[in-house]
C-alpha cells in the first residue's frame, strides 16, 4: 500500500499542487480592481540565496541552488519575484531504458541493441512569480504562480557528439506556497514548497533561503 500510494503521489504531486495554488491565488487577485495595480511601485527591495531539494520526474532526487530578487508590490498584497536556479542529477534507470527502447524502435533495431549507460541531467531555470503575501509582517505566508524557462542538458559517454548531447529549451508553469520570517531589520529567512510543470522535467521541490532587504 505504501508503494502504491507513493506511485500515485509521484504521478500527481505537481498537478495537485499547481491546481490548489491556482485556485487560491486566483481568488485573492480577483478581489482587487485593475486600478490598484501599478508597475511604477516596483523597485529593487531584497535579494536572497537558497538551497533546494528537487524531485524531478525523470531524475533521482538532488539538491540545487537558487537566487531570487524581491521587486516589491505591483498592487495590494501582490509581490513580483524574479528568480533563477540550477540543479544536476542522474537520470533514473527507467527513463534511460525507455529512451533506449524508443531509439531501437525508430532505428529498426532488435531490443537490447542500444545501451546508453549512465546519463546526467543539468537544469538551469529562469522565471518569475506573482505572489500574494502580507506587507511588512514579521511572519508572512505567501502563495503564487510563476512562469519558467528551463534549459536542460543531458550528458553521458554514450551520447557525446550525438543529437542527444544538446541543450533543450522549454517553458513551464509553477505554483509556490511558503512563509517568510523577518527576524532582523535587513534579514529574512524563507521556506517554500514549489511544483513545476515542464516538459521532461516536471518537478516538486522544497527550498530554504536567506534574503537581505535593502
Amino acid at each position: 500500500m505504501r508503494t502504491g500510494g507513493r506511485r500515485w503521489w509521484e504521478r500527481r504531486r505537481v498537478p495537485v499542487l499547481l491546481g490548489l495554488l491556482l485556485i487560491a491565488s486566483g481568488g485573492r487577485a480577483t478581489a482587487q480592481t485593475l486600478e490598484d495595480y501599478d508597475y511604477t511601485n516596483l523597485g529593487f527591495r531584497a535579494v536572497g540565496v537558497e538551497a533546494r531539494w528537487v524531485d524531478a520526474s525523470q531524475n533521482e532526487s538532488t539538491v540545487g541552488v537558487g537566487i531570487r530578487v524581491d521587486l516589491g508590490f505591483l498592487g495590494p498584497y501582490i509581490r513580483i519575484v524574479p528568480r533563477a536556479g540550477w540543479w544536476s542529477a542522474k537520470v533514473n534507470d527507467s527513463s534511460v531504458q525507455e529512451l533506449e527502447r524508443q531509439l531501437e524502435e525508430v532505428s529498426n533495431l532488435p531490443p537490447g541493441s542500444i545501451s546508453l549507460g549512465s546519463l546526467e541531467r543539468t537544469a538551469w531555470n529562469l522565471g518569475f512569480d506573482a505572489q500574494w503575501t502580507l506587507q511588512e509582517a514579521v511572519l508572512a505566508p505567501y502563495l503564487g504562480v510563476g512562469a519558467d524557462l528551463y534549459l536542460l542538458d543531458d550528458d553521458g559517454t554514450a551520447i557525446q557528439g550525438t543529437f542527444l548531447d544538446s541543450v533543450v529549451i522549454t517553458a513551464g508553469l509553477s505554483g509556490v506556497i511558503g512563509a517568510e520570517f523577518n527576524f532582523l531589520a535587513h534579514w529574512r529567512i524563507y521556506t517554500e514548497l514549489r511544483g513545476t510543470l515542464v516538459t521532461d522535467a516536471s518537478n516538486g521541490s522544497v527550498g530554504l533561503g536567506l534574503a537581505y532587504r535593502f
